[in-house]
């Protein structure tokens, strides 16, 4: 396998998401420098942190913790990127069994009884070939164990893209897109870890929450982002 990895290399090189230098036939879409380079989000608590209180005026939920910080000013921004628009979900599923286990030691995803991913809608996961946050969910799975659910919550309506919104408009634009699909399984009193990729004003989590909160009133919630956009 190394020897066609080396071959293909050798006419195609590849090349790091973030810094552009050419891969060696040992890493996959980061190079180690770039690598050993990332700046995790250095929470002390998953109880109380700036994402959980961004929930709190809206929902309860018990811990949360974000790995990366998302800044478009970071070239690390490219990361979120490729994994979201460039084909390169597995670099989502790399990035969380590498970090993820630091809010684990600290609590997070400790009891869970299902992982969710925040879904998209059918015609963006068309077009894109895949969800992001599923890829992420796998990485989260991998590290503690427990299966990623991915046909209990569904979004209901395509609304447009949140990238270039503020945040009135991110509130406005995605109250009400997400449901729980109907099936033989109740939530209540189950611990659930709902997945994302970034964490900005916090509108689409938010509805998720309503709609597994509608359907399953004694639901308990955790949250997970592998990018945060906020301050440390």
């Amino acid at each position: 396998m190394s020897f066609w990895l080396t071959l293909v290399d050798l006419f195609l090189p590849r090349r790091c998401v973030v810094c552009g230098a050419e891969l060696t036939s040992s890493e996959r879409d980061l190079c180690n420098v770039c690598l050993c380079r990332l700046v995790p989000v250095r929470w002390s608590s998953v109880t109380d942190n700036p994402l959980l209180r961004s929930l709190w005026d809206k929902y309860d939920v018990e811990a949360a913790g974000s790995s990366l910080y998302y800044h478009s000013y970071s070239e690390y921004h490219k990361l979120f990127i490729a994994i979201k628009y460039q084909g390169c979900p597995q670099l989502g599923t790399k990035l969380a069994v590498l970090t993820f286990p630091i809010w684990y030691s600290m609590g997070l995803g400790v009891g869970v009884d299902a992982v969710i991913p925040i879904p998209l809608s059918w015609k963006r996961r068309l077009s894109r070939g895949y969800n992001q946050a599923e890829w992420i969910a796998k990485g989260v799975s991998k590290v503690i164990h427990v299966p990623v659910c991915t046909d209990i919550l569904v979004r209901k309506k395509n609304n447009s893209t949140q990238t270039h919104k503020g945040a009135h408009e991110r509130w406005n634009n995605t109250y009400g897109i997400f449901a729980v699909k109907k099936r033989q399984i109740d939530l209540n009193d189950k611990v659930v870890l709902l997945v994302d990729d970034i964490m900005t004003t916090g509108a689409t989590l938010c509805d998720a929450i309503r709609a597994l909160r509608e359907a399953f009133p004694r639901v308990r919630l955790q949250v997970y982002t592998l990018g945060w956009s906020g301050d440390g």
